[in-house]
């Protein structure tokens, strides 16, 4: 009865093993995020406004000028967006309260010198806060990077975890730095995403 115990106690380890391995170290696509018409419809016409301030009718807000400004954007709204540009099958957004995450699969090159996993596809977790710091400036800090639900130890990472990805003095694209420069505020929450641009 012990041995038969111990069997059964064997097997459903190496089950739910293989079962882990499968889905965050042989990761298969994920399903992307779609819009029904009128969802799709609510999309378009907020990018539309971003790029044509113009469009708002002042009549319908308080600060139109803002208001033209202001980008609100929803969990699934985002992943929707993602999908569109060809993303929705590796990349998959999850909003909290001033947090985002974003699973991502990663497909490992045979000749990447890493073992165990070259020629693999890899299912990770990437855990970020986004605030406007003290200099009204977004900050962007890693958090976490995780595989199955295993944290990365911070010296695989180089040494990011903690670190504002977007400071000055991190060597950020100029280009990266100048798009930043462009948003005034940003507020994320489970419920969404808002952001308001610079004039």
């Amino acid at each position: 009865m012990v041995v038969g115990v111990l069997l059964l106690g064997c097997g459903l380890t190496a089950a739910a093993s293989a079962l882990w391995v499968k889905h965050n170290i042989y990761a298969s696509p994920m399903q992307p995020v779609r819009l029904n018409v009128a969802e799709q419809q609510t999309l378009d016409a907020k990018l539309q406004t971003l790029e044509n301030p113009s469009a708002t009718e002042p009549a319908k807000v308080l600060n139109p000028e803002e208001q033209a400004r202001t980008l609100t954007l929803s969990q699934k709204e985002i992943n929707a967006y993602l999908a569109e540009q060809n993303l929705g099958d590796r990349v998959r957004v999850d909003l909290g309260e001033g947090k985002v995450s974003a699973t991502v699969i990663v497909p490992v090159p045979e000749d990447s010198g890493l073992p165990l996993i070259s020629g693999t596809t890899l299912r990770l977790t990437m855990s970020v806060n986004a605030v406007m710091n003290a200099e009204k400036k977004l900050a962007i800090t890693l958090t976490d990077v995780r595989v199955g639900g295993i944290s990365l130890p911070n010296a695989w990472l180089g040494d990011l975890k903690g670190m504002n990805l977007v400071a000055d003095d991190v060597g950020t694209d100029p280009a990266v730095q100048r798009f930043l420069a462009g948003i005034k505020e940003m507020e994320i929450h489970p419920e969404g995403l808002r952001v308001l641009l610079n004039e």
